[in-house]
């Protein structure tokens, strides 16, 4: 097993790896290196852009109710939706 040595490491980012690795229950340096690599790779979102997401979420609802409400005939707008969906990938 290979062993890092981490040098001019500042005293306050010392203090937060060592509570992450508290925090996180490692017991190895090892362990909390290998747990910040695996999450840096999940997304993290604030509160703030949660909120943003969803009022985005529900301006979009309102809006396909309104057109939903003034379209007429067939393919519905759920069809027509899915079907642009399948267009943009292909």
């Amino acid at each position: 097993m290979a062993t890092i040595l981490v040098k001019n490491l500042p005293e306050d980012k010392l203090k937060e790896l060592k509570r992450l690795k508290v925090e996180l229950g490692c017991r190895t340096w090892a362990e909390l290196l290998v747990k910040l690599v695996d999450l840096q790779k999940q997304v993290i979102l604030e509160k703030g852009e949660i909120v943003e997401m969803r009022s985005g979420v529900e301006g979009f609802l309102k809006l396909r109710d309104a057109v939903s409400s003034r379209w007429k005939g067939e393919p519905s707008v759920l069809d027509e939706s899915r079907k642009s969906k399948r267009h943009e990938t292909t």
